[in-house]
């Protein structure tokens, strides 16, 4: 509908619009369209039907089935897989599969497929398979990902071949060493030189270059995000939609009774939406974000209840000058956790609720002796502090150094530290890169855990192409040094995806865990095929020495910069 004025949206009035308006107050109210119980409805009726995989027929009709020989039903094919017949034809070891050892399996008895980077054996599937063994020979030998998708993709595919799993699959690149005219190709022909090891999906080092694909990917679309706002009696809830895994960072400040400001921050640029509501709104509002969506959810509850007929004015503006974001915070908690560590709570002076993006850090500002210091930190959950710490308020883990003019400030001031300045997330973590990776190492050393507590959480919540193994090393000197570690330790216990180790440099008489410093042995341990944990994709984060040996041994171990993040402060 056309604004009244420039970058001025309104609401019409619509009594009568269902979409705004609903005479059940307990239901939220929203645009005509099918209710939820009907589409939920709609979508499990294919699932009333036995399982099946590649299915088809002349007539069109892709549920159409051939007749499946006597003891060969789909409970048939369940006892089988439950009776510890080895299925997937592997001896329980699950290696990495190239696009060539894939291919060569392409045979009615001996035939591998893959769907969304799983390669399973489904050789003693054919017989069991609905649609015949024509059908399923379709996708044998081959990514078999578009297939299954364009047939049946809510098939759980994942639990009917669960005992067929093989492995990951994989690429490798042969890359030409000092000619610059020289292109990369798909294929398995690299030889490693006797006593190197090499990952078992890519190989790169300091001096290999490896030419994007002629099919790269073209410019980044902006992503701006779009608006919508459902409401009950008693709340009024501001969506915002922004796109699957581009990982916002946003803030909303309430400016008055009925005016609240919601910045959204997206590859740099800062999205603003002032709004101004019809009624007043009691602060601070819930949030709810999905990093895997990238839907925003803002719920306000309404000062007086009733159903509005308009939730206001609402002006939008876009600006990639960041400069003077800076939100004013004092510290209101302070811990001490180690001889030289803290934990504190800081607070803004304005009502403002923000949310970092995982992976980024934000600049602390502050003025002190006369001249102003800053310093990068990185925000942590709350679930990994024993404080309390309310939702206006952001917790950070932080060491004090020395000689460090901002860390002595905000860790050990008389009276607590007060008006410092945070500015906007900085950084250059593409959460993007990482879904198409189910497999994860991650080494961190001291303070460098920080980015990686979000980015955990992140992991073993993520429902998209399930994480299946995280392999976590951490380094520290002291074994107090280690931040969070009953957290850790409550976590790898409760979740058979996520092993943790840690390693000591200067160790107590009494430390019985792995000792010494980073070295091409630990690297070894993410990428040994015949382990559970083995990993297709490292973040690393700690000081530049720590880092920089990071880098060489992973690349000597042959993964490549699409293959890992190092987090710089």
């Amino acid at each position: 509908m056309a604004s009244k004025t420039p970058n001025l949206l309104e609401l019409k009035p619509a009594l009568n619009n269902q979409s705004k308006t609903n005479a059940d107050e307990t239901s939220p109210s929203r645009s005509p369209r099918s209710s939820p119980t009907q589409i939920g409805k709609q979508l499990l009726k294919p699932l009333q039907k036995p399982l099946q995989l590649f299915s088809s027929s002349a007539t069109g009709n892709p549920r159409n089935k051939c007749a499946l020989k006597p003891g060969h039903s789909l409970m048939d094919w369940i006892r089988l897989g439950s009776s510890g017949c080895d299925l997937a034809g592997t001896g329980g070891v699950v290696s990495a599969v190239s696009h060539k050892e894939l291919a060569k399996n392409c045979k009615c008895d001996d035939a591998w497929l893959a769907i969304r980077g799983k390669v399973y054996n489904v050789t003693r599937y054919m017989d069991f398979h609905p649609g015949g063994t024509d059908e399923l020979m379709k996708g044998v030998g081959k990514d078999a990902t578009k297939i299954f998708d364009e047939v049946h993709a809510w098939v759980n595919y994942e639990q009917l071949l669960g005992k067929c799993y093989v492995g990951p699959l994989r690429n490798i690149a042969t890359i030409s060493i000092g000619d610059d005219n020289a292109s990369s190709t798909n294929t398995d022909s690299f030889k490693a030189p006797p006593d190197s090891f090499k990952a078992p999906h890519t190989v790169a080092t300091n001096q290999l270059t490896l030419k994007p694909p002629t099919n790269a990917m073209s410019e980044p679309i902006e992503v701006i995000p779009r608006f919508d706002w459902i409401q009950k009696t008693t709340d009024l809830t501001v969506i915002f939609y922004t796109k699957s895994m581009c990982n916002p960072g946003f803030s909303v400040e309430c400016m008055g009774e009925c005016e609240v400001v919601v910045r959204i921050f997206i590859d740099r640029v800062m999205h603003f939406c002032s709004f101004q509501f019809t009624h007043p709104v009691v602060w601070p509002c819930s949030i709810k974000m999905s990093s895997e969506t990238g839907k925003i959810e803002l719920c306000f509850t309404k000062a007086a209840p009733a159903l509005w007929t308009s939730f206001g004015l609402l002006d939008r503006r876009k600006t990639t000058e960041l400069t003077n974001c800076f939100v004013e915070y004092d510290v209101i908690t302070r811990v001490q956790i180690s001889h030289d560590s803290y934990a504190i709570i800081i607070k803004p002076k304005q009502n403002i609720l923000q949310h970092f993006p995982i992976g980024y850090h934000i600049s602390v500002t502050a003025k002190i002796d006369g001249s102003e210091t800053s310093r990068s930190y990185t925000p942590v959950p709350t679930s990994y502090l024993t404080l309390p710490c309310p939702s206006s308020c952001i917790p950070f883990l932080i060491k004090s150094y020395p000689t460090g003019i901002l860390s002595k400030f905000l860790t050990t001031g008389d009276p607590l530290a007060n008006s410092f300045f945070l500015s906007y997330p900085k950084g250059n973590f593409v959460l993007q890169h990482l879904s198409n990776f189910n497999r994860f190492g991650i080494l961190a050393a001291g303070s460098g855990i920080t980015p990686m507590l979000s980015l955990l959480d992140y992991l073993l919540k993520r429902t998209s192409n399930k994480v299946e193994a995280i392999n976590f090393c951490y380094f520290n000197k002291v074994e107090e040094n280690i931040w969070c570690r009953e957290r850790l330790d409550l976590l790898a216990e409760g979740n058979e995806r996520l092993k943790i180790t840690y390693y000591l440099s200067e160790p107590s008489p009494s430390w019985t865990g792995r000792t010494g410093h980073i070295t091409s042995d630990v690297i070894k341990t993410l990428i040994d095929p015949s382990t559970a944990n083995i990993s297709t994709f490292c973040c690393v984060c700690g000081p530049q020495p720590f880092n920089e040996l990071a880098l060489e041994f992973l690349q000597g171990a042959g993964f490549q910069s699409s293959d890992l993040h190092i987090f710089h402060g």
